[in-house]
């Protein structure tokens, strides 16, 4: 049976609309999912003419939501764009909780848009992980060349620090796991962790995180789950410089920059953002709206697909896990 994927509009704005097109033109690549995307008709409409890009209505299906008059202002934020990302994110929610699919693509919203329609997030993880109920989640990165994880999401830097505790990171651990074994479908997995502060702390002369909270998180983590291997606290620079990232399964992140900078340096475009702990599966591009470049043409559809790729891979290794295994262990992601 094919995969049931549901891909949100993401900022009408932005290159959302343009790359979801582009994917939806490739014919023989999406007969091999149940693709429905959740969207005013209208928009569709409009970009696909703007584009000069011709369909097949039975290749997909579409959702609509909100009003089909919407504004469109390319490279704006406005409160109107914000508020239809927002909806369309929050029906496929409930429907991916109601059973109907197996999965969510999003594409790229703007932030400050989304909150200026009423959608108070900081980004698609916390508004995922709060109305998808989950009661942890962390932001993962995936590519063929190395998975990357986060500590946290989007904090100011000067906030990070005092983030990281010994409960957040036992959680994100935790989850991580649940993903590599159930999702990624890895046996015994084997994790990277990045340390805070230069040098990793240079046995406290820099920081004490490492040695006072990362160190021992990632002990009692270990003897809680017994399978998995984790590394001590790591200096960012060499593990990169080095390709210590090509020995484990997942790398743990402790900040957003200091780990999609490296990402975006090897994945490239080929990238996938995932979060992981939800009850279903959810990923998107790893790029954001480019409003610079909406509705010129430009944009390139190329994180979209892989997104739809590693749904579809995500969603099949879940459902053999259920049917392969007892109901408890089927039951770790999103519970």
């Amino acid at each position: 049976m094919k995969t049931r994927i549901l891909v949100t509009i993401g900022d009408i704005n932005g290159i959302g609309p343009e790359i979801i097109l582009k994917t939806l033109k490739k014919s023989s690549f999406i007969k091999q999912y149940d693709i429905t995307v959740v969207s005013p008709i209208s928009i569709l409409s409009y970009y696909a003419k703007l584009f000069k890009i011709k369909l097949s209505m039975d290749n997909f299906n579409i959702i609509p939501v909100a009003a089909e008059n919407v504004n469109i202002n390319t490279g704006r934020i406005t409160e109107e764009s914000g508020y239809v990302s927002g909806l369309a994110i929050d029906t496929a929610i409930q429907l991916a909780l109601s059973g109907e699919y197996d999965a969510i693509v999003t594409a790229p919203i703007n932030k400050k848009s989304l909150n200026l329609g009423g959608y108070n997030f900081t980004g698609h993880t916390e508004m995922l992980t709060e109305l998808g109920g989950a009661k942890d989640t962390c932001m993962v990165m995936l590519s063929d060349i190395f998975n990357i994880a986060f500590a946290t999401t989007h904090p100011p830097l000067k906030d990070v620090g005092s983030l990281i505790s010994k409960k957040l990171l036992l959680r994100k651990f935790e989850v991580c796991y649940n993903a590599l074994k159930y999702d990624l479908g890895i046996k015994k997995p084997e994790m990277g962790v990045l340390g805070l502060n230069p040098h990793a702390g240079d046995n406290g002369f820099i920081g004490d995180e490492e040695r006072k909270t990362i160190t021992p998180a990632i002990n009692d983590a270990m003897l809680k789950l017994e399978d998995m291997h984790i590394s001590e606290p790591q200096s960012a620079d060499g593990y990169f410089a080095t390709k210590r990232y090509l020995k484990y399964d997942m790398t743990l992140a402790m900040y957003h920059d200091q780990g999609f900078i490296p990402f975006k340096m090897l994945a490239g475009h080929k990238g996938t953002n995932y979060t992981a702990g939800l009850s279903f599966i959810r990923t998107s591009p790893d790029h954001g709206t480019a409003f610079d470049i909406a509705g010129r043409n430009l944009a390139s559809e190329v994180s979209l697909v892989e997104a739809i790729k590693w749904a579809d891979r995500l969603s099949k290794n879940r459902k053999k896990l259920k049917r392969n295994t007892s109901g408890k262990a089927a039951a770790k992601p999103g519970k």
